[in-house]
């Protein structure tokens, strides 16, 4: 929905300008800008109009308390109803009121009542305190820098960077970067920048910030849940996101995520419109199942085709936006979707989250494979484990590997794109300490504690890692690029309450997953879509780092000033393996070249156009 920075000033050794701070974000709210400034704060604000689009003017003030929130509640109107039986007056309709007002009579106990996706701060001037939080999921993104001189926030890290005295790489996110293709938790690729958690509130008192767990993602199966469970809720939820006062769109995929979200949104606006993107190339390219779908279901659908220059092209653009590298080519289709969908609308719906919460990634059914492996005895599962480590690349090495060595030993989400020896190889810092089973320690205790079984254990190491650093990421800062809001009905808390009692036959079955939520949406989306298997965002650099895209990356690899932290020569020699067909290495390069374009930009303050 918006943007915003705030300032707490510990000391005012000098104005740090915070109304050219903001400027820096412009495109995640073009509509209106706000500045608000008492005491020792600063607000600045950018407003997408999306409620109330005459009255929701922010940094907004109410009874001596001031906020700005970047997000949507999605259950305002009920806090509304309620707070007006408490005698509570609004001058407005928007749901910025709504959550201020919910904090005047809550205070920090406001968090527990909200639905929605948000970062949002208040200033309570009585209290002389700030106070704010981020959703519980991590969609809406929120950064900080505390030193001695001031606290700044800001929904983007590029609005602050340059406050930095000096900007330093941090060499461990670095290593984790290259294990994970994006950094992991609460760091970033910067030091002393960090993100505040998902799921957690602040205060900032007497100069001093604290933050607090509100709310905590787990999966304790306690009750039974049926299909039409599942169908009420996910419906309820989709409904609820398509409140808004502009033009509501959908993506739309070859997945049956999206397509649930476009068979109940046209149900609920049949004028609905929704977007597709391809790339032309055999095999990565669903936009004729996609529109298939929008036939079927009688919308309109609005197509783009991605070429290989015009990828290359907003690559520069692309990194930018996404603050820290994210390695994840699939990012570039969804900048050209929301690119092309702000001609249409301003509010789009997509499905990120489904896989998290309801169980879809293809890898999850790597269970049903192993179990017969995972009741052996311990011996002779450590026999097998030396065995594989010395078999060739052959078929079988890989299931031998992953049924005989525990879940938190390899498993780091839903991606891996470099193991720690291999790292070593390339960070010319390497440390034992900042190795991914030791960054996953706490996440693997926590799976321990709560006796997750083995696809639940996955599916909370997922959602702690893989859905805010990179999923959440590149759909918030993708979509923001082009000043377009993208809302996510799947990571509702709502429908988290339902899906964290699912077992593990009702997530994954031999042949598919997701199996409760197909079976409760089977009788209602198209029938081509059912039992469709899922592949992800397909994007062919594997196809063109053997064309252009790999004269580019070797340009990026050999111009960026990285020589005092990386190895050039093990990356070249990774592209060159690629382009002879030796290995597919396509994913090991995008990940170097993604931190060396980062770093140029970042690091080295060049402007790169291709």
């Amino acid at each position: 929905m918006c943007g915003h920075v705030s300032i707490y000033y510990k000391n005012r050794n000098k104005d740090l300008e915070i109304e050219k701070l903001v400027e820096n974000i412009n495109h995640r709210g073009p509509n209106h800008t706000g500045i608000y400034k008492k005491d020792n704060i600063e607000f600045a604000f950018k407003r997408l109009s999306i409620l109330d689009l005459e009255n929701g003017s922010q940094p907004f003030e109410k009874n001596n308390n001031t906020i700005i929130f970047n997000g949507e509640i999605y259950n305002h109107n009920i806090l509304r109803s309620n707070l007006i039986d408490k005698g509570y007056e609004f001058k407005t309709n928007c749901d910025t009121e709504v959550l201020l007002t919910s904090y005047i009579e809550n205070k920090e106990k406001c968090v527990e009542n909200l639905r929605g996706m948000f970062s949002f701060i208040i200033y309570d001037e009585e209290r002389n305190l700030l106070f704010g939080a981020r959703d519980h999921f991590g969609i809406k993104p929120l950064y900080y820098l505390d030193n001695s001189d001031f606290i700044v926030f800001s929904s983007e890290y590029k609005a602050i960077v340059n406050l930095l005295d000096e900007v330093n790489l941090n060499e461990k996110s670095l290593q984790n970067y290259l294990s994970f293709q994006y950094v992991p938790l609460e760091n970033t690729m910067i030091e002393d920048i960090k993100l505040i958690p998902p799921g957690y509130s602040f205060t900032v008192k007497d100069g001093k910030l604290e933050l607090k767990k509100y709310y905590k993602v787990d999966f304790i199966p306690k009750k039974h849940i049926t299909a039409n469970d599942v169908k009420e809720v996910v419906a309820d939820s989709i409904k609820h996101h398509m409140d808004a006062h502009v033009e509501v769109g959908t993506f739309l995929s070859g997945g049956i995520d999206s397509t649930i979200v476009a068979t109940i949104a046209s149900q609920v606006n049949p004028n609905i419109k929704s977007f597709s993107v391809g790339f032309g190339v055999d095999g990565y390219d669903e936009i004729e199942v996609a529109k298939k779908t929008a036939r079927v279901l009688g919308i309109e659908n609005i197509d783009i085709n991605v070429t290989q220059q015009d990828y290359i092209k907003s690559l520069p653009e692309v990194f930018y936006h996404l603050d820290d590298p994210v390695a994840d080519p699939s990012q570039v289709g969804i900048y050209f979707l929301s690119k092309e969908a702000k001609k249409h609308a301003t509010v789009v719906l997509s499905g990120e989250g489904a896989d998290e919460l309801f169980g879809g990634y293809n890898i999850y059914k790597e269970y049903n494979s192993v179990k017969p492996i995972l009741n052996m005895p311990r011996g002779i599962k450590k026999a097998l484990n030396g065995v594989s480590s010395v078999m060739p690349n052959i078929k079988g090495k890989s299931y031998l590997y992953r049924a005989t060595t525990p879940l938190e030993d390899r498993y780091i989400g839903n991606a891996k794109i470099f193991e720690n020896d291999e790292v070593r190889k390339i960070v010319k810092n390497y440390s034992e300490n900042n190795e991914y089973q030791k960054i996953l320690s706490s996440i693997y205790e926590e799976a321990r504690i709560n006796n997750y079984d083995y696809v639940t254990t996955m599916q909370h190491v997922d959602v702690n890692t893989w859905l805010e650093g990179d999923i959440l990421q590149k759909a918030d800062k993708m979509s923001m690029a082009q000043s377009i809001e993208l809302r996510v009905p799947f990571l509702d808390k709502e429908v988290l309450e339902l899906a964290k009692h699912l077992k593990i036959d009702q997530k994954i079955s031999n042949s598919n997953t997701k199996v409760l939520l197909r079976e409760a949406f089977k009788d209602i989306i198209p029938l081509h879509m059912v039992e469709k298997k899922k592949l992800g965002f397909p994007t062919p650099i594997r196809v063109w780092l053997k064309e252009d895209l790999g004269d580019v990356v070797r340009q990026t690899i050999h111009d960026a000033d990285v020589d005092e932290v990386l190895n050039k020569d093990y990356a070249i020699n990774l592209l060159d393996n690629h382009i002879k067909d030796h290995q597919d290495n396509s994913r090991k390069i995008w990940s170097i070249y993604a931190f060396c374009l980062w770093h140029q930009m970042f690091m080295e303050n060049k402007i790169i156009k291709y």
